[in-house]
């Protein structure tokens, strides 16, 4: 019997735009398949459709079974059934996927509550411990906002895997984890699945766990196959423009500007969230034109050292002191988020939302002349063509996020703060933000960037600093050239 059958799968959403075009895809039992392509091409959509979670107005027409059952045309109290116990998903989106005024305990236990049943005595804390969360009741009873991004990824994927169904569909479960961790996660969805979907932008990734690939471009299947014989011998040039951005990243490049004054300081900060401690005496200086980079665990502090750095938190001891004028030029500093998605007006087309900086700035914009303008701004992060009247819903994460960079761009901040900026990018879209960046800072921006990707960072950043348990590693700061 096949987990998954996916025949001739056409999706258009309600704005035109035909997100998926002549899909087929067939998955046995207990076999691990990928889902691979850049930003756009209806990885997401794929999966949506599968569970029958398209947005209102999609059009879907082709065939979709689970296990057996017709998906398209089917009753939501069936599908409702099928969510969960048939068919596991674990999005690519956290924090969207969870009540913030509930629990995080809460949120994994809904996976039985669906299906009015109890969660087993002690099933949600063993679970959250066998993805690396420490003291997980207590934990448990804190609110998603408290959690760091891969801290709630990796309660999502025990939410989604809960009752060990014959399909998992996961859709870039480990974009915000590091390699190890991310290994160690990854074949513990297996381990509670009978067959496995997954989306990401990772082909090593991907090359460690699935035994076949799928490749999307523009909304149709290019090219599939084993795993090993596509990533080694791909013959479609989507494909290949994957493989060749994924090879292993260079030595870093030589500085070509001069470091200038210090934009922001943080001196000896603290923050505390109830009992957790997630910035410990922490001191970071970023002057004109310098990367600095961030790495450590999930949730080992790196976020909120970020909104601190950006002064969008208040430290509970120590200070942040940005250059002067920063109070007075808007745009001064702009950050970029690690939920897109979320820091998007979801009423406004994307046009509103890209030149707002330029409207804060006092530049006055008619509605022809800013929507070219958003043209351009798009153009310039690799989206061009992309309607600049079309609503985030609309876009896959990783466009929103390069929406999003457009956007931080715009306002020509002297410090630019960005979580997580290539986590939702395919390898050839994650360059070309990578080189984007680079070239911003060349012009003068401070720019503090957080990743889990240190082999990436560490071919752009000028100093690369490690967080452990919400202190910053000192020892084990790595300079570029620069100021030291």
């Amino acid at each position: 019997m096949t987990a998954l059958v996916v025949r001739d799968l056409v999706v258009t959403y309600a704005d035109g735009h035909r997100a998926l075009d002549g899909v087929d895809l067939e998955i046995g039992d207990g076999e691990s398949w990928a889902v691979v392509g850049r930003s756009g091409c209806g990885k997401t959509t794929l999966l949506r459709a599968v569970l029958g979670l398209l947005p209102p107005g999609a059009r879907v027409t082709g065939s979709i079974r689970v296990g057996g059952r017709e998906v398209i045309g089917a009753s939501e109290p069936d599908l409702r059934a099928l969510r969960g116990r048939v068919a596991g998903y674990v999005p690519q989106d956290p924090f969207a996927a969870c009540d913030p005024l509930r629990t995080v305990g809460y949120h994994v236990a809904s996976a039985w509550r669906a299906h009015r049943l109890v969660p087993p005595p002690g099933r949600v804390d063993a679970g959250l411990t066998a993805v690396g969360i420490d003291d997980a009741a207590t934990s448990a009873a804190r609110h998603p906002h408290t959690w760091s991004g891969g801290m709630l990824q990796r309660a999502t994927i025990v939410a989604g895997t809960a009752h060990d169904p014959p399909l998992t569909l996961a859709d870039e479960p480990t974009s915000a984890l590091d390699a190890e961790l991310a290994d160690d996660v990854l074949q513990l969805v297996r381990a509670r699945s009978g067959a496995l979907l997954l989306v990401s932008h990772d082909l090593a990734l991907v090359a460690r766990h699935a035994d076949h690939v799928l490749v999307l471009d523009g909304g149709r299947g290019v090219e599939h196959g084993p795993a090993a014989r596509l990533l080694s011998a791909p013959s479609a040039p989507a494909t290949r423009t994957l493989v060749e951005a994924s090879v292993p990243y260079g030595r870093p490049a030589p500085r070509t500007a001069p470091i200038g004054d210090v934009v922001v300081r943080a001196d000896r900060v603290s923050r505390t969230y109830g009992p957790v401690t997630a910035v410990d005496d922490v001191s970071l200086e970023l002057r004109s034109g310098e990367v600095v980079g961030l790495v450590g665990r999930s949730g080992s502090g790196k976020s909120t050292l970020a909104r601190l750095v950006a002064g969008m938190e208040r430290p509970d001891t120590g200070t942040v002191v940005h250059g002067s004028g920063a109070r007075r030029r808007p745009g001064y500093v702009m950050p970029i988020f690690q939920d897109p998605v979320a820091s998007l007006d979801r009423r406004w087309p994307l046009w509103r939302s890209l030149v707002e900086p330029l409207r804060a700035r006092g530049r006055r914009l008619t509605r022809a002349s800013a929507r070219t303008a958003a043209a351009e701004m798009l153009e310039r992060v690799g989206l061009a063509g992309l309607d600049p009247g079309r609503r985030p819903a609309s876009l896959s994460v990783g466009q929103a996020q390069r929406v999003a960079i457009a956007r931080a761009l715009a306002a020509e901040p002297a410090l630019l703060v960005a979580d997580e900026p290539t986590a939702s990018l395919d390898v050839a879209s994650a360059a070309t933000i990578t080189e984007l960046l680079r070239d911003t800072a060349s012009d003068g921006t401070a720019i503090l960037v957080v990743s889990h990707d240190r082999a990436r960072l560490e071919t752009w950043a000028d100093r690369v600093v490690t967080m452990r348990a919400g202190r910053a590693d000192t020892a084990v700061v790595e300079h570029r050239g620069g100021h030291p």
